[in-house]
């Protein structure tokens, strides 16, 4: 999925689900930036107080060495499931330990795990590999030929995730094939309101343990209702995204959503609300490819030492953190523990 259901369905499903509009809006940036935030740092390195580094969640390198994807990947976007349900079964009969199916228990762990925290940015981290295990659906988080979708002279990019893929599985009004599959036709529209109105139930008894089934059934009809409208018909070329973006957020300021215009998402705005960047050279964050050979280092400090425990980036990083150590522990005796994988 990208930023159209991890930033705004996710701001939509959360307001749906009880939060407020400001924990909404937490909740699903820390969704969102679970994809941002791509990029290892060092802030204040020489001052041994309030030195810091952050641990990535996305790379945008997917030739890194093994134990890199794996930390990352099969945690924050590919969460294994049950190889064995019906939605994974393949015409060539394979099977595999590590791959990734929709609503599975592992991801239900992960998900109660972070609800348990009460903290927005673990729950909003867990909202993004939850909703992942719908959209990477039938892809192993790790270099792997079960991922394949080419024949080896057609192949370009490795076997990682859903690279062979490409966007496919990720726009919410593509309609596909997946080969590999019995059933082979991926209508993503389908798949992206079960993973909305699963998450919305979830969130929903989150914030309320009491709510009725019937008070759940009744949200999720007219949230499948309202994103289906939103989404619109089938756009085989995602042609159509910002119309669709800009009916998420004509929803977000009725009164069902929270009566609150969805605020912009800008990937940049926690992290410099939180540090000062000493640019030397070209900006390493940059898009610009030419910053990757630029001999100079950036230098990164808190922009207030006092006060950058509160800031959403940190806490967003401690969450992260968090979330990796609690995700592993759950799913290396269910998932890893006997695991051999082949190196890259």
């Amino acid at each position: 999925m990208d930023i159209e259901f991890h930033y705004h369905m996710t701001y939509l499903i959360a307001a749906k689900a009880g939060f407020s509009p400001e924990d909404a809006s937490v909740l699903a940036y820390a969704s969102q930036y679970v994809d941002d935030n791509d990029m290892k740092l060092e802030v204040d390195k020489d001052n041994e107080d309030t030195k810091y580094r952050n641990y990535i969640s996305q790379t945008m390198n997917i030739l890194k060495p093994k134990e890199k994807l794996f930390r990352i990947y099969p945690l924050f976007h590919f969460i294994p499931g049950d190889p064995q349900c019906k939605e994974a079964w393949r015409k060539d009969g394979k099977m595999h330990w590590l791959n990734t199916t929709p609503d599975s228990k592992n991801a239900n762990l992960i998900m109660d795990a972070a609800l348990a925290t009460g903290n927005l940015y673990r729950i909003g981290i867990a909202c993004h590999a939850y909703a992942d295990t719908w959209a990477h659906q039938n892809f192993v988080g790790y270099y792997e030929d079960y991922n394949a979708m080419k024949s080896p002279l057609q192949r370009v990019a490795p076997n990682i995730g859903h690279a062979d893929a490409g966007h496919n599985p990720d726009w919410p009004a593509l309609v596909w094939r997946d080969k590999r599959l019995t059933n082979e036709r991926i209508d993503n529209k389908a798949k992206f309101l079960e993973a909305a109105s699963r998450m919305l139930e979830v969130l929903a008894r989150y914030n309320d343990s009491q709510i009725s089934d019937e008070e759940i059934k009744q949200r999720k009809t007219a949230l499948k209702a309202d994103l289906s409208k939103a989404i619109g018909e089938k756009d085989q070329k995602n042609k159509h995204k910002d119309k669709r973006i800009k009916r998420y957020i004509s929803l977000s300021q009725s009164p069902a959503y929270g009566s609150t215009k969805m605020p912009k998402y800008d990937e940049d705005s926690w992290i410099m609300d939180a540090i000062a960047e000493d640019v030397r050279g070209l900006n390493d964050r940059s898009d610009n490819i030419l910053a990757r050979y630029d001999p100079f280092t950036d230098e990164y400090t808190w922009k207030d030492r006092q006060t950058y425990q509160s800031t959403h980036w940190w806490q967003f990083q401690e969450a992260v953190k968090a979330h990796q150590d609690e995700a592993w522990a759950l799913l290396e005796g269910r998932s890893f523990s006997t695991l051999k994988l082949a190196s890259l």
